[in-house]
């Protein structure tokens, strides 16, 4: 795994399995970046989730900063394109020309990645289980009951497993990505309509792997009739997939969520096209080749999942990250500005813009990042865990009992804040205060942890 990585800026090395300095044990968990949240009957209880839109960063400084901004940045070096172009075709031209010969070489022989293709096992597999003269409503319940059952295709939760349908299928494991694939594909072999849809809740934020990482969701949606009655919520105690429910004029719209941890309420969502999920399944891979060491894969998947959904800010994010990692730093901040074209708020471009204006030692224009982004920076309880650690440093124990305090408020779920916590009571002599975080943290590990 090299410096750099994800959606953001990637930090150090290391062993998969664990992050160092009281950092969070992981054990099999998200460490791809767009995987979705996902969850199976083994793992629901647990507070695991995956990434949607996951950003790494270096832990330092500027990048906790950097990590939750927002705002605008100057005007690019090259021409912006105007708001009627999907996106700048010459750029990725030019970054294809620039790059090294052999993932130019991987990007035109990549094999084709069809996410919703379903294989002749599966197409057998609907024929068996699921009755095309049954109601929509009928067939849509017993699709999930079929793919979720161990005496179905028994699907489990996997972090790593953005998976194609019939991968998904094949082999029973798959992410939240996964799962959408798999669930859209055959409920349209079954003749329903379905669609992705994004979850637009605040990003969750966390350590994983050394690495901070904010996360989204997707899910499947499908607008069903009105049946006398109202549609059930589950089919058998067996299904644990929460299946929410909203009446509309039209009739009901029933929502599929492969998900371990509740959404949270006031939430905006977003129809996804086929497209769009498509390129958030091509990013994960790259992601995934990414931290593999596989550069020319990467930059393959990330070309692709351009050419498919261009407006995704983003995986042009994700592209100039890679770019910047092989010293390709004109193009690389070109691929930021292009997703700040896409969406002024991107906080993976900027926060590598940002960096890569420091490592130029463009100061002026990386403070004016750092202004626009301080309120931001504010809301990320990640940020104030860093504070508390640069405190705890110090020897300014007391401001690291409010900074650890703070971002605990913020997110309550995370063992690290508790450890640095108890740590700094513990400075304080306040032994007591130290043992009661200690143990929250131990209660959280455990939960975080267990099967």
């Amino acid at each position: 795994m090299s410096d750099i990585d994800k959606k953001v800026v990637l930090l150090n090395s290391g062993p998969r399995s664990c992050v160092s300095a009281g950092r969070r044990v992981v054990k099999n968990r998200g460490r791809r970046l767009i995987c979705f949240r996902g969850v199976s009957r083994r793992l629901q209880s647990q507070k695991t989730h995956t990434r949607a839109a996951i950003n790494i960063m270096n832990v330092m400084p500027f990048l906790i900063t950097a990590l939750a901004l927002a705002g605008c940045v100057t005007e690019p070096s090259t021409p912006s394109p105007s708001p009627t172009q999907p996106y700048s075709a010459d750029l990725l031209g030019t970054i294809y020309d620039a790059v090294p010969h052999d993932w130019r070489i991987e990007a035109d022989t990549a094999e084709e990645i069809s996410p919703l293709a379903v294989s002749p096992e599966l197409r057998q597999f609907l024929l068996l289980k699921v009755r095309r003269e049954w109601d929509p409503r009928k067939r849509i319940l017993a699709l999930t009951e079929a793919i979720l059952d161990p005496d179905g295709v028994g699907l489990t939760y996997d972090a790593d497993a953005t998976h194609t349908a019939s991968e998904a299928f094949e082999s029973g494991l798959a992410n939240c990505m996964g799962f959408s694939n798999l669930l859209i594909a055959a409920a349209r072999e079954l003749g329903l309509r379905v669609h992705f849809e994004l979850v637009l809740e605040r990003p969750r934020w966390e350590f994983i792997d050394g690495v901070l990482v904010s996360t989204l969701h997707v899910r499947v949606v499908g607008l069903f009739s009105l049946v006398p009655g109202g549609i059930q919520t589950a089919t058998t105690s067996a299904t644990r997939m929460l299946k929410k429910q909203q009446s509309t004029g039209r009739g009901r719209r029933l929502v599929f969520d492969f998900y371990p941890l509740p959404v949270e309420s006031g939430y905006s969502t977003q129809r996804l096209t086929d497209s769009d999920a498509a390129a958030h399944h091509l990013n994960n891979l790259a992601v995934s080749a990414m931290q593999n060491g596989n550069s020319a894969r990467a930059y393959a998947l990330l070309h692709k999942a351009i050419e498919t959904s261009p407006r995704i800010a983003f995986v042009w994010s994700n592209l100039g990250i890679l770019l910047s990692r092989h010293q390709l730093d004109q193009l690389s901040e070109a691929a930021y500005k292009e997703a700040l074209f896409h969406s002024p708020d991107e906080l993976n471009a900027l926060s590598n813009l940002q960096r890569l204006y420091i490592r130029q030692g463009r100061d002026a224009e990386a403070r004016e990042l750092i202004d626009q982004l301080q309120e931001l920076r504010d809301r990320n309880p990640y940020y104030h865990f860093w504070l508390g650690q640069q405190a705890y440093e110090q020897g300014n124990y007391e401001k690291a009992v409010d900074s650890f305090r703070h971002a605990i408020r913020m997110n309550k779920s995370e063992p690290s804040f508790y450890i640095e916590l108890s740590k700094s009571y513990e400075k304080l002599g306040k032994k007591k205060a130290a043992l009661q975080a200690s143990r929250k943290a131990q209660a959280i590990s455990s939960e975080l942890n267990s099967e």
